[in-house]
């Protein structure tokens, strides 16, 4: 199984017109299981005060 690293530039991307096909491609495979996602707890953090 690949372990894929993300931070918050992929949960961006979902809402850039520029990388939301390729962010929302990875966040379906890790949905799927195809990909298991890796997070830091910074990250975390940070994602929680986002809209």
């Amino acid at each position: 199984m690949i372990k894929v690293y993300v931070d918050t530039s992929v949960f961006g991307g979902c809402f850039d017109a520029e990388f939301e096909e390729w962010s929302n491609r990875l966040i379906e495979e890790f949905k799927a299981g195809f990909k298991v996602l890796v997070i830091s707890d910074l990250t975390l953090k940070e994602l929680e005060g986002a809209p």
